[in-house]
């Protein structure tokens, strides 16, 4: 959408406050007691702005090949942020300063930037959970492996290798979850350890992807026949020892969380939208893992979006342009329904105390509303430098400061009761 040089200038170089739908006069306000809203920041904390590519203290020092044309995808734990991604070796970010403490050469040195993906699967008793796929020069994959560093100094401490043509790997409740072998497969390993738990049998006939929802393990399996829509998932023990199977409890790719002990699907019409990378979602479906018993609720409006997210027990909806909604996972009802000047933005965060809900665009802008009403606290300006069409941001927390990471490698802080400060140069 095009902005006027007005505009665009306004949301370069200042903290722009724009009304919100919460408030019956319309005024949007910004709550700047602390202990009303926002938590305390870290001890010694300063706001501070660096990029994924930025020299480390430790190991690889310079990111071999990295242009800075592409968000990392990052994990916070503790007083660090652990960030990966495409042509970018993991590294451990410091969450208060900003410096790179290391990077890790898990790949041969002499390997292009532009052959190896790495993904941040999770972090686990001072490990980091690392996935590497490394590709030929035509883009099929070459090798694929999963591996633990540790997480002070990002040494390799143990790997095993994964299925090129798998559909990824997943980590959850101190375990990792790949396909190895010949495929027929899901292995269950000790991320402490790398030992195997559980080989878990895939069902025959469909294509299958281990993945981690509220720190959860499951594997999602599709019917591979044309025109069949039957799925499976497997909700795995978290000990690893063992599985119980859903059959078709909902559509492929719609587990967005558990609610009072029930997993919560979110379902989508599934004929094309066009010219809108937005889904119509139309009912909510809820499972109950042990006894398989399922209840259906039709959504009494039909919302539009990108991944909802389920949080302290509200699903939040964010279009391409912006609007977010809040809706009961219970009944589909919606509890409010706010616009941001955001265009494309990533999934909604809500901060720990629940009391404030965030998202991102792709130039690191980023919008506060209060989560009980919907209404637009703030909305910060631009940090990107160049925008890429990639990975949608994501708002983290370090304690009481937000972290993220914008389409150009670009990594920043910023105060959610002082959003306008000035980062400390890096």
């Amino acid at each position: 959408m095009a902005v006027s040089g007005a505009l665009a200038a306004a949301l370069a170089g200042c903290l722009l406050f724009v009304p919100g739908d919460g408030h019956g006069d319309g005024t949007a306000r910004v709550n700047s007691t602390p202990t009303a809203r926002w938590s305390a920041l870290p001890t010694g904390w300063e706001p501070w702005e660096t990029t994924a590519y930025a020299v480390a203290e430790q190991g690889v020092k310079k990111a071999p090949g990295y242009e800075g044309d592409r968000a990392p995808t990052c994990l916070p734990h503790g007083d660090a942020l652990y960030c990966a991604g495409t042509a970018l070796l993991p590294e451990r970010i410091d969450a208060s300063t900003g410096r790179t403490l290391w990077r890790s050469g898990i790949t041969p040195a002499s390997l292009p930037a532009d052959r190896y993906i790495t993904t941040v699967l999770g972090i686990h008793e001072g490990l980091v959970l690392v996935e590497s796929t490394i590709t030929n020069e035509d883009g099929t994959g070459r090798s694929q492996s999963v591996l633990a560093l540790d997480a002070a100094h990002g040494r390799e401490l143990w790997s095993h290798p994964v299925r090129t043509d798998s559909l990824g790997s997943a980590y959850a409740a101190g375990l990792t979850l790949t396909q190895e072998g010949d495929g027929s497969t899901v292995t269950v390993r000790s991320a402490l350890r790398g030992t195997v738990r559980r080989q878990i049998p895939l069902p025959t006939g469909y294509d299958c992807a281990p993945l981690a929802v509220g720190d959860r393990p499951y594997v999602e399996c599709a019917a591979g026949a044309e025109n069949s829509h039957a799925t499976k998932l497997l909700v795995v023990d978290p000990t690893g020892t063992s599985e119980r199977t859903l059959t078709s409890p909902a559509q492929q790719r719609s587990l967005a969380g558990v609610q009072d002990g029930r997993l919560l699907f979110v379902e989508a019409d599934d004929r094309p939208v066009s010219n809108s990378p937005d889904l119509i979602y139309t009912r909510i479906v809820h499972v109950d893992p042990g006894t398989a018993d399922r209840s259906v609720t039709d959504l009494p409006e039909h919302y539009r979006g990108g991944i909802p997210t389920l949080e302290h027990g509200t699903l939040y909806f964010a279009t391409s342009s912006g609007l977010v909604t809040a809706v009961s996972p219970a009944t589909g009802e919606r509890l409010w329904q706010s616009h941001t000047t955001l265009e494309t933005p990533g999934t909604v965060s809500v901060d720990p105390s629940g009391r404030t809900v965030y998202l991102a665009s792709g130039s690191g802008r980023v919008a506060a509303l209060d989560a009980a009403s919907g209404a637009l606290l703030w909305e910060s300006s631009a940090r990107a430098e160049v925008l890429d069409s990639g990975l949608l941001p994501t708002v983290w927390f370090h304690k009481g400061a937000l972290v993220l990471a914008a389409s150009d490698g670009t990594l920043f802080t910023l105060d959610p009761a002082r959003p306008d400060r000035r980062p400390t140069p890096r």
